[in-house]
This record gives C-alpha cells, sequence and structure tokens, in this order.
C-alpha cells in the first residue's frame, strides 16, 4: 500500500524496481536532458521490502550502473531507510545496500570510472561518500548501530575501506591531489572493532 515510482528516462536507458511492503518511494532520472538524444545506457535497480524506505537514484552521462536493496530489521515491518545516489560521468557504478532500520546513504559520484560501495546492517548508521576525479574506489561496510562515516575524495587513482563492527564509531577520510595526474595515488584501510571509536585520515599531493 501506498507505494510511489517516479522514472524519467532519455535515451537507451534500463530500470528496475521492485517494492515489496508499505509507503515506499523510488525516484529514477537518467539523463535529465529531457528532448536531447545522448549515448544513455546507463542502468538502475532498486528493490525495497519493508516500510517506509526512500531511494533517489540520477544519473546523467554514459553508462553509469547503480543498484539500490533496501530492507528493515524491525519485527514490525519497519525499514525507513534512506539513499541517494548521484552519478555524473562514464561507467560510474554504484551499489548501496542496507538492510535495517533508518539507516542513511549518501553517495555523489562525478568523473569517469569512479566505484562506491555501501552496507550497512543495523540501526541509523550514517554514511556520505564523495569522488571527484577519475578511478576512485570507496568501500564502507557498518554492522552495528549509530555508526558514522564521510569520505571526499578528489584527484585521481584513490581508494578507501572503511570497515565497522560495533556501535557509534565515526570516521572521517579526506584524500586529495591534481585530477590527472597518476601519481596521485593515495590510500587509506580503517578497521574498527568495537564502540565509540573515532577515526580520522587526511592525506594530500
Amino acid at each position: 500500500d501506498y507505494n510511489k515510482t517516479d522514472v524519467t528516462q532519455w535515451g537507451t536507458q534500463i530500470s528496475r524496481i521492485e517494492q515489496n511492503g508499505d509507503s515506499n518511494k523510488a525516484n529514477v532520472t537518467q539523463d535529465d536532458v529531457v528532448g536531447g538524444s545522448g549515448q544513455g545506457e546507463n542502468s538502475s535497480l532498486i528493490e525495497q521490502a519493508d516500510d517506509g524506505n526512500r531511494a533517489y537514484v540520477s544519473q546523467l552521462g554514459d553508462e553509469n550502473d547503480s543498484v539500490i536493496n533496501q530492507e528493515g530489521g524491525r519485527w514490525w515491518g519497519g525499514a525507513y531507510n534512506y539513499a541517494n545516489v548521484d552519478q555524473d560521468g562514464y561507467r560510474n557504478d554504484s551499489w548501496v545496500d542496507q538492510d535495517g532500520y533508518k539507516n542513511s546513504s549518501t553517495v555523489v559520484q562525478e568523473g569517469d570510472l569512479n566505484d562506491s560501495f555501501v552496507k550497512s546492517e543495523g540501526e541509523f548508521n550514517v554514511t556520505y561518500t564523495t569522488q571527484m576525479g577519475d578511478e576512485l574506489d570507496s568501500d564502507i561496510i557498518s554492522l552495528g548501530d549509530g555508526n558514522y562515516t564521510a569520505v571526499t575524495q578528489s584527484g585521481y587513482g584513490h581508494d578507501s575501506f572503511v570497515r565497522y563492527q560495533g556501535n557509534g564509531n565515526t570516521s572521517y577520510v579526506n584524500q586529495s591531489g591534481d585530477a590527472g595526474v597518476a601519481s596521485q595515488q593515495n590510500f587509506s584501510q580503517i578497521r574498527t572493532m568495537g564502540n565509540g571509536n573515532y577515526n580520522v585520515v587526511n592525506q594530500a599531493n
């Protein structure tokens, strides 16, 4: 009951939405230049189960791929997970998998061949991922409750991996470099097991 779907596609786009529950919302926009003719071939898959999930995907460019899977972790079917993915460029890839209650994820990728993976299992986890440049990669996994992660990468060839297994952990990762310079190869890996840990990584060239 009360599910809402809004899809706008232009060009050769592929979209599949499956919602099983109540009051879920999905919004997919691929190539927002209405009336034009781009190469397109963007792909979006949204699967939402249980109640109150929100998913918004906007892809502008060529051959971008996005997968959002959200379902609840409460016995009464409540989920209320939120995902927002915005990709602009060429062959960007994003996968958001949230299984729990009131998890929130925002992914913004701009450039070429960026990759992002977010997985939250628990409650009230918050994830922000912003990537600008070429061949950037970010993996975030939150297993627990109340974890917060913010990753910002700008430049060329950066990589970041964050993993939580606990509650109330916080991580900030900021990697910067000059776009198009192959020598800018920053790398960060964080693995936290426990509660209330705080991590800050700042790398720049």
